[in-house]
């Protein structure tokens, strides 16, 4: 039988002794070393995993974009023109809260009430500006089935927000720009004055596309060549750079 040179054995009580020993664990120093390492990654990963987020709902607002413009297109194709929403130009423009009541963008696309109701029969009469949904869209099509995802619940815990359209950071200020003399762009022909929207977090801002993303000029000149064009200001955002544009 092979016997253990006395020093080993020596050493392998020692290793024994110091695994087992409760009194022999991590220092004080290592504890701290290990908690402030822990921190570091946080501190690391925390702004990483934040700007992660805000670039995916930066491309969810575009996909949601690029969806609402995609119906208001497929209404051009059935009457002819481009339906028109209202004199703020935006999404919530002539919206009210009530789930039943007339909201001229959502209703003109789909074709009814947020609600599900069917929309008003036709009244002739006098000349409206814009013209209600039912007189937009006469023959009630459906060109867009609208998500939870898009509209804020009928029982929000924010009132001035139930049933109101909005983006994926939770704004109801979008503007929706279209083609309105159909010579395939928008331009200062079309809007004069650009509608300025605000971030979800601060109403008093109000940004609208700079010159570089949005070219002036003389009329007839400059503009995007596009049939609908969207955009919105994400929370916290301070200047025009920050929009979320439809078409960049």
């Amino acid at each position: 039988m092979m016997r253990v040179p006395a020093y080993s054995r020596s050493r392998l009580e020692h290793r024994r002794r110091r695994v087992g020993s409760p009194e022999l664990g991590f220092t004080v120093i290592e504890l701290m070393t290990v908690v402030a390492i822990i921190g570091i990654l946080a501190a690391v990963l925390m702004p990483t995993v934040a700007s992660v987020r805000v670039s995916a709902s930066r491309a969810k607002t575009r996909v949601q974009f690029s969806q609402w413009a995609g119906a208001i297109e497929a209404f051009r194709q059935e009457y002819g023109y481009y339906p028109r929403f209202g004199p703020t130009n935006t999404v919530n423009g002539g919206a009210t809260t009530a789930a039943g009541e007339r909201h001229l963008f959502h209703d003109t696309l789909a074709g009814k009430h947020r609600d599900g109701a069917p929309l008003p029969a036709l009244v002739e009469g006098a000349a409206m500006d814009p013209l209600p949904p039912e007189k937009q869209n006469r023959r009630r099509v459906q060109f867009l089935s609208f998500t939870e995802e898009d509209l804020f619940s009928a029982t929000s815990a924010d009132a001035a927000r139930r049933n109101l359209l909005h983006d994926s950071f939770g704004s109801t200020d979008i503007a929706v720009l279209v083609d309105v003399n159909l010579d395939g762009v928008i331009n200062d022909v079309d809007y004069p004055e650009k509608p300025a929207v605000s971030p979800p977090d601060n109403p008093a801002i109000r940004l609208a596309p700079e010159a570089s993303d949005f070219p002036a000029g003389a009329a007839g000149s400059g503009g995007i060549r596009a049939g609908v064009l969207f955009y919105s200001a994400p929370p916290k955002a301070v200047d025009a750079s920050q929009l979320i544009l439809s078409w960049k």
